[in-house]
Formats: C-alpha cells, structure tokens, sequence
C-alpha cells in the first residue's frame, strides 16, 4: 500500500527529491475511505485530510499534467488502485492515455481489460481505440471497435468519436470495404451529419478513389469546419483534380470566409508539382505570402519541391537560396532536385557545404542522392566517403538500411568496380537474394552500356531461384527499346507471359512502347488488344508507337476512340500527337492540338515544344519558328535544343538571317558543341559566303573542336 504520510522530516529532505517524486508527494496526505454504505453519510474529515473528491481531482491532475516519466505513473496508478478509484471512468481513461503515452500499449490494454463488467460508456473504448491509433497500431485499434460491436445487442453503443477513430484507423489500413461498412453502421444511428464522422468518411472515400462519394458526403454536412473543407480540397489534389480542387480552395477563403490551412496549401502545392502546373503554383505563392505563411517550414519546403517537379530548378535555387530557415527536408529536395536535372556535381556540392555550414546530419533520402549523384558522375572517391563516413558499424540504423546498400551497389558498379558491387550482392544478408538489389545491379550495367552482362544477370537470377518482379521487366523492356534489340524483346515477352505479369497494365504499355520503338507497329496493336482496362497511359502509348511508325491516320483515330471512352489525355498524348503532326506535316493541325492542350488544363513542355519547332521548321515556316521561340523564357538547358532545332530548319530551307541568329544563341548556350559552328558554315556555303564560312571553320578549329563521329548499337543478339 503506496502511503506517504506527511512528516516534518521531509522538510529537511526536500531539496533530495526529484521534480517527479515531489508531483506525487502532494498527493501524501491520508485520505478518508471512500464513501460506502456504512460511512456514506459521513461528512467529518479531519482538517489535514484530503476528501474523496479532492482526492480524485488532485490524482488526476497529477496523471495528466504532471506525469511525466513511466515510473512516476506506475506509482500514481498504485496510488489509484489503494485509494479504490480503480475503477473510477475518468481516472482510468486517464491512466489508459498516460500508458499510450509512454508507448506501453500492453498496460493500457491490462488495465482496460481489469474494468470488466463496467465497460458499458464508450469513454474507455475510445481511449483505447485512440492510443493504439496515437502508437500507429491501427489494426489493434480496428480489433477494438469489432470487439466494441461484436455482441447483438451491444453491450456498449459506439458514439460519434468511436465511429471516428474506427473509420480513421481503416483509412489508414486501407481496409476501404471495412470502412464503407463502418460508415453504414454510422448512418443507421443517425451520425451521417456529424461533423466529425462525417470528415471520416471525405478521407475514407477520397484515399478509395471514391471522389464524388466523398463530395456528396461533403456537400450533405450541414456545418463544416477547416479541417472537413481541407479533407474535401486534399481528396482532390490526391486524385490529381486541380481544377476541382482549387475551385473548392477558392470557395472556402472567398465564399465561406475561412482561412488557408498549412495542410490545405501543401496538398494543393504537390498536386501542381504533380501535373506540372507551375502558373497555379506561383499564385499559390503569392497568397503564401499575403497570408503569412512564408515562415511555415512545412509550406516552404512544399513550395520548393513543388518548382523542382514543374521543372523550375533556377527558381526553385533562387528560393532555396532566399529560406532563412532550411532543414533536412529543404536540402534533400534541393540535392534531389539537381540530381534529376542533370547536375550531380552541384548536387554533391550542396551536400558538402550542409556538411560544413550547418549542424543537419544527413538523413537517408540525402545519402542516396549522394550516393546516385557519384554514381552519375562515376566518382568512386566520394561514394566510398559516404560509405566509410556515414554507412559504417557505428551508425547501425544507417548501415543496416537495405535500401542503401543497393545504392552502393549501384554507385560501384556506375564507377567501373564490377567486382565490389558483386562482392556486396553476394555477402551483404540484408540484400542477398534480394531482387532489389539485383535489378540495381542490372540497371547500372544497362546504363554504362554492359548489356550483355544485364541479360546474363536475369538468367542468374532465375537459376538462383530469385524471381524477377515488375521492376525487373520494365528494366529489360527498358534497355530493349532503346538499343532496338528486337530479338531480346521477343524473349523478354514470351518471359513476361510464363511469369504472369501480361495482365500487369504497366508492363503492357511498355511492351507497346518497346514494340513501336522496334518498328513492330501490329504488336503493339495486340498488346494494346489485350489490356482489360486501358489507362491514359496505355492510350498514349499506343498512339506514340502510331507516331513513331508514320501511322498519322491511326494516332489520330485513336485518339478519338480514346475521347469516346471518356480517357482525359496528359501531356504525354500530346507529345504523341504531335509527334504524329510534325511526322505527317500537319502544320495547321499541330497548331489545334498545341492550342487545346489548355483546354484540358495542361501547359505545354519543352517536348510539346520541340514537337512543334520541328513541324514548323520541316514546313518551312522559319519565321514562325522563330517568332514562337523569341517569345519563350526558357532556361539555357532547354533553350540549346529548340534553337539547334531551329538552326538545322535554317541550314535546310537556307535561311540566313534566322541561322545567324540562331548560331548566336547556341554558341552562347553551348561553345563547346562543333555541329553549331559547322552546320552555320554550311548555311554560308549555301549563300555563296565562302569566306564567312571559313571563317567559322578557323574559329572552329582555334578553338580545338572537333567533330563527334556518330554511332549506333545494333541488335547483340
């Protein structure tokens, strides 16, 4: 029995006691029993003794705001227990929570298990249902509620938060069946309209892809508050429907009068990173700013991811550079972002400088861009530092993540260290007979041009009993497509029907891609046939193999079957049909379907616009080439190709004045690139301008280049 009486002599020992033991010590007065049926009537209790309720209020204020390790709560349960409010409702929801708290899941569900027989309110229920959900133990906490209703009648009727925390633990699980019957049992007691259920079911429905459920459970809630109008707007940007979803922001801040939410703007902000809608990203910037949010971390390092994905890396740099405050987050989005465009050695400078300026040490999304951008750039050196530095025994959570050591597999085998790439394969347990492991083995090979050894990797594999995934094909379609080995790809497929993976849709439409690539157009056809449900993808890409194989007539017809069938196009559709026009010389027809992309929402890309430079400058239409590059603002990277587009059409259809400018631009851009120089040379041959032309030679040759021989890979076999 947990007593401690007051006493002088704990005057002299006060200042001994921790701040933990002194929370409980105020509790040390004896307390009169509870009231029972023989004292029940008794109100005399001496002056220096604590009444029952006092008792109760003064323990749980202990419990919730005072406890704070699990050795002080063991003792304050003790005390619970000794002074008979064990099964008091409040205390023991408190101690319940407390215990979740301090992550022992186990006591809370002893004790909960100790209130038998007066488990009929649904406060405890709740209370456990909510810590396993707080300890991410949502299948535990699922368990609760079926045990909750599992009687007919039930022995205790769930409330409006049981219905809550049930639905939250299955959208969390994904358990969207469940849900929708959770969801049921809800209405049939009349909580279809509250609030908090009713938010339940927005997210439920929307992380289904049940979109317009959830908007009619929006639209039916007769008061709505941020978080269901954020439920409502972030369902949307996850089905990537901007347009919807910023309808639904606009009426929200406008109509209703409520506020942007952080979770608002950044659902918003990675829905535009997704579909590439840079205009509506900016604008959502400004209101950032107007609102007050630009010193939200969250907010920011989504506004920063949000430039990389539309392809904005000088904007997102130039914002990079400006956040006064960056985190581990802001400096792997930056480090990822140079990566994916092309400059690993800025990459690997920004991790150095956060190395040597800041105190952020890296976490694991920035050590695999370390690691990719070495591979990239075939540094050995700096991916064996971050190895020894970072991966080594005495960081055990880094050196055991397996997802590392296929890194480093693939940065060896990048940097021609064949033999210590293999070597970490075959001794590594946390990656041997990993497929993982092995397909990043086989993509370096694919990449460095070793495809036979990528081929030889797959037949070990299967002799070692690993079987190849999805990942494995679509690698080795991959590598087939763009080294045209049409042999291999007929193998591959006849692989990919034994494994059962031709029902895989993503795999089918690379299969339709990789037969239009070999110029096996009537294959692509019957891929294409055999896809149950066709997704914009598997449209797209059967119109690009049309394309690609000068079938206009049929890329544009399929593109009609596909409107018929209520498919929304993407960009990449577009790129196919124009693509099919620029093949075809449909001026007047890619001029239509560049103009409708904005229709459908989508802003033209560097691919579209390639697409279209080259129909214009294969027409002849110089000027107009011309007049649509002038008015782009575009960065260097990008503009190098359109302008070497336009300077070739120049050559072509001789031009002078628009290769001469051309010429300018690209010797800018690119100095270092022979073909420029040599192709306005011949742009001068053709006006009788021979000494203008050898003047470009000399210039050519004073600056020592030199012209790249060409070359093609052929079918191995």
């Amino acid at each position: 029995m947990i007593v401690i009486r007051e006493q002088e002599s704990c005057n002299n020992r006060r200042q001994t006691i921790p701040r933990a033991a002194r929370a409980f010590q105020t509790l040390s007065p004896v307390v009169d029993s509870p009231p029972s049926s023989s004292n029940r009537h008794s109100s005399t209790i001496r002056h220096h003794h604590l009444t029952w309720q006092q008792l109760k209020e003064s323990l749980a204020e202990t419990i919730s705001t005072r406890c704070f390790s699990s050795k002080l709560l063991q003792c304050l349960h003790a005390r619970v227990v000794t002074s008979g409010l064990r099964h008091n409702l409040f205390i023991s929801t408190l101690l319940i929570a407390k215990y979740f708290a301090f992550r022992n899941a186990g006591a809370a569900r002893l004790l909960f298990d100790g209130q038998s027989g007066r488990l009929t309110k649904p406060l405890l229920w709740n209370s456990l249902i909510s810590g396993y959900l707080r300890c991410g133990l949502p299948r535990l906490a699922l368990d609760v509620f079926r045990e909750m209703t599992a009687r007919f009648p039930p022995e205790c009727e769930p409330d409006r938060h049981t219905f809550h925390l049930a639905l939250t633990a299955c959208t969390r699980l994904s358990e969207f069946d469940i849900g929708f019957m959770v969801g049921s049992h809800a209405r049939s007691l009349g909580f279809q309209s509250d609030l908090l259920v009713a938010t339940a079911l927005v997210v439920l429905n929307a992380k289904a892809g049940e979109i317009e459920s959830a908007r009619q459970v929006f639209d039916q809630m007769s008061v709505k508050d941020i978080v269901s109008w954020n439920a409502m707007i972030s369902g949307y940007s996850q089905a990537r429907l901007l347009l919807e979803a910023m309808k639904l922001f606009g009426k929200m801040r406008i109509v209703e009068g409520i506020c942007a939410a952080e979770s608002s703007l950044v659902s918003l902000l990675s829905c535009c990173g997704e579909e590439g809608w840079i205009s509506t990203g900016q604008a959502l910037h400004a209101l950032i700013i107007i609102t007050g949010f630009e010193r939200n971390q969250l907010v920011l390092n989504s506004l920063l991811e949000m430039y990389i994905k539309c392809g904005c890396l000088e904007i997102a740099v130039q914002f990079f550079d400006r956040m006064v405050l960056k985190d581990s987050i802001s400096f792997s989005s930056i480090i990822g972002g140079y990566l994916q465009n092309g400059q690993p050695s800025k990459a690997l400078n920004t991790l150095y400088w956060m190395l040597l300026n800041t105190g952020i040490s890296p976490t694991r999304p920035i050590l695999l861009n370390g690691l990719l951008a070495s591979a990239s750039l075939g540094n050995w050196e700096t991916g064996r530092w971050i190895q020894t530095t970072f991966l080594s025994s005495n960081n055990d959570d880094m050196a055991s993540d397996a997802s590392l050591i296929t890194a480093l597999i693939y940065m060896h085998a990048c940097c021609g260290k064949m033999e210590i790439a293999f070597q970490l394969l075959e001794t590594d347990v946390r990656v041997k007979g990993d497929v993982i492991a092995w397909n990043a083995l086989m993509k370096a090979c694919g990449e460095t041009g070793d495809f036979r050894v990528v081929f030889e990797l797959s037949l070990q594999m299967q002799r070692r009993g690993i079987h190849l995934d999805k990942a494995t094909f679509l690698m080795l379609i991959s590598i087939i497509s763009a080294n045209l080995l049409l042999r291999k790809g007929a193998e591959t497929h006849a692989l990919i029907v034994r494994r059962g993976f031709e029902s895989e849709r993503v795999v089918a439409n690379s299969l339709i891609d990789m037969y239009g690539q070999v110029g096996k157009l009537e294959s692509s056809y019957d891929v294409f046939r055999g896809i149950q449900e066709k997704n914009v993808v598997s449209w797209s890409s059967i119109i690009g193999a049309c394309a690609r194989n000068g079938d206009d007539e049929g890329a544009f017809g399929l593109f009609t079957l596909m409107a018929d069938e209520k498919v929304r196009p993407n960009k990449f559709t577009f790129a196919a049909l124009l693509s099919a026009c620029s093949h075809g010389g449909f001026v007047e027809k890619g001029r239509e379907v560049y103009e409708s992309m904005e229709g459908y929402g989508l802003s033209p890309g560097i691919e579209h616009l390639t697409c279209l430079i080259d129909l214009f400058c294969r027409a002849g239409l110089l000027v107009d080439a011309h007049r649509l590059l002038k008015d782009l603002s575009l960065e260097d990277s990008t503009s190098c190709v359109l302008w070497g587009i336009l300077l070739s059409g120049c050559r072509v259809h001789g031009n002078l004045i628009i290769g001469e400018e051309a010429a300018r631009h690209l010797f800018r851009l690119e100095p270092g690139n022979a073909a420029n120089y040599l192709m306005l040379a011949d742009i001068y041959v053709l006006f009788g301008k021979m000494e203008s032309s050898n003047g470009v030679l000399r210039l050519l040759k004073e600056k020592g280049l030199k012209k790249r021989l060409g070359c093609s890979w052929f079918d191995v076999g």
